[in-house]
């Protein structure tokens, strides 16, 4: 186990070099307590020495103790096995007749459109702080990540095209005027600090260096509207998926259309797809 979670950090670091999607260390984590839980269960039934001894129906009794998270568990076995046959620690792979569950539905929290509105309303103000104003425009319009706005350097902004070069997507996204309006803003505001730092994003820590803000400063600007990025990304993610198509929505954003699919409205929000029909008169 220790080294396959030195495989899994290591193929971590190289993702970030590269600049592609980071895998979270709740991920990784996740990865492992599944690891976890079917040893034990194994352990539970008979006495085994390794891994070489896990049937496919020891795989098959541990998915059936949890069936709605059959998808995640089985991707994450599956992957195992493989590696562990990679290295000869199993002579045969017992995950690879495992045939995965159904996609997950989306089961979070999405803002309704009177909420939506209200935020677009509070973000457009000047009085509202800048960096608050820019986090929520990118979030709630742009289906930003938390980790694509604290990557965002003064290099990414296109002034000549009006676009903001987001990590991960296939090309510049054009900004709405109000969204241009707030990276104007802040890159003003950030000016004004005389701070080296490239990003675009900023606090009093690291003014002074030439670090990204901590993963939890965007969400603590967004705490006076009562919000937070995740949420406006997630609603926006339901509507350009159910708006439009998954692919092409994936296409755009960078990401994989299999993980859009649960964002689909049926998922979401049965009454937009079936409105309730006036009462009669």
């Amino acid at each position: 186990m220790a080294q396959y979670n030195k495989v899994q950090t290591g193929e971590q670091d190289r993702r970030t070099r590269t600049g592609r999607r980071i895998l979270s260390d709740i991920t990784l984590a996740t990865r492992l307590r599944i690891l976890r839980d079917l040893a034990a269960d194994v352990c539970a039934t008979r006495p085994v020495t390794g891994w070489a001894e896990v049937t496919t129906d020891d795989l098959e009794r541990f998915l059936a103790r949890c069936p709605a998270a059959r998808h995640q568990q089985t991707y994450v076995l599956r992957r195992f096995f493989a590696w562990a046959r990679g290295h000869r620690l199993v002579l045969v792979n017992p995950a690879r007749a495992l045939v995965l569950g159904a996609q997950p539905a989306f089961t979070g929290s999405v803002l309704d459109l009177a909420t939506q509105r209200a935020l677009f309303r509070r973000w457009t103000r000047e009085t509202t702080p800048t960096q608050e104003r820019l986090v929520g425009l990118l979030a709630l319009l742009h289906a930003a990540t938390n980790a694509q706005i604290r990557a965002l350097t003064i290099a990414d902004i296109d002034q000549a095209r009006q676009a903001l070069t987001l990590k991960g997507r296939p090309a510049p996204a054009p900004m709405d005027p109000t969204t241009w309006a707030a990276i104007q803003a802040c890159r003003r505001e950030r000016e004004a600090t005389g701070s080296l730092n490239p990003h675009l994003i900023i606090s009093r820590t690291t003014r002074s260096r030439d670090t990204p803000v901590h993963t939890t400063y965007l969400s603590r600007l967004l705490a006076p509207s009562g919000t937070s990025p995740a949420l406006c990304r997630q609603t926006r993610l339901t509507q350009l998926v159910t708006d439009l198509d998954p692919k092409l929505t994936a296409t755009v954003l960078g990401m994989q259309d299999t993980g859009l699919v649960r964002y689909l409205a049926d998922n979401v929000d049965r009454d937009r797809l079936q409105p309730t029909a006036p009462p009669e008169r």
